[in-house]
């Protein structure tokens, strides 16, 4: 009787066991991993708030509470021309948890602009937590926090056309206005043969894009990218950044 309760024990902890590594099989942290292993760039499961990340000073990185960041894939050399990672980053913040995937590139751009803190955004279009009035109201006092100033109209060029219905919505915030209209306009006209600034802006729309210290953060709020989409979520932040290091 001992030798069978023995046996049966033994057989639950194996096909727990089987079990636990069939799961890790179909994991998030095991389909990065070998999607980084197939692009030869680095993964990494669980990463720290690293200096770089603070002194940019980025809103849901720096004021949030309780942020974890996790699944961090990174190319150490360079990816279309420009160094890259992603990560998935958890944050508690007033109005509920926001769980994100960002996607960071290091940007090749004059010295002039490496003090320039922009945010170009875009409401949800359909009604939730990140959508409602009292959610606007915490974004606008944490880019007070920022020392960030919404662009006024004149501020903006003309070029980024955001008087046209698709980008009317966008929100505009800088710490040096001056800057940011010498940087939006060089964006918007170098390279008219190539994809511009607002035609970027158009073809991805509801992003929150922030640059600060030569460094472009982009991310869906309150959205995790699938292993699948992955891939093609980094190519189209990497068209964005290539458009940005242009100017």
């Amino acid at each position: 009787m001992q030798l069978i309760l023995t046996f049966i024990i033994l057989s639950i902890i194996t096909l727990v066991a089987i079990l636990l590594i069939v799961l890790n099989k179909n994991s998030r942290s095991a389909k990065l991993q070998q999607i980084a292993q197939f692009h030869n760039w680095h993964y990494q499961e669980f990463i720290d708030f690293n200096d770089s990340i603070k002194q940019a000073n980025f809103g849901l990185l720096n004021y949030s509470q309780n942020v974890i960041f996790r699944h961090l894939i990174q190319a150490n050399n360079e990816y279309k021309g420009l160094p890259f990672k992603t990560f998935d980053c958890r944050a508690i913040e007033p109005s509920g948890i926001h769980n994100s995937t960002l996607i960071l590139f290091d940007l090749k751009i004059p010295t002039d602009f490496k003090e320039l803190h922009l945010t170009i955004s875009q409401p949800h279009q359909d009604k939730d937590a990140f959508s409602d009035t009292s959610h606007q109201q915490i974004i606008k006092r944490q880019y007070q926090s920022q020392r960030l100033i919404e662009l006024a109209p004149h501020q903006i060029p003309g070029d980024l056309e955001l008087n046209s219905e698709s980008l009317s919505k966008t929100n505009l915030y800088a710490n040096q206005p001056g800057q940011a209209y010498q940087f939006l306009r060089h964006a918007c006209s170098t390279n008219k043969s190539k994809m511009s600034l607002n035609h970027w802006l158009l073809a991805h729309p509801n992003l929150h894009i922030e640059l600060s210290n030569g460094m472009l953060l982009a991310y869906k709020k309150n959205q995790i990218i699938d292993e699948d989409s992955l891939v093609t979520a980094i190519d189209s932040v990497a068209e964005l950044a290539v458009i940005l290091s242009r100017v």
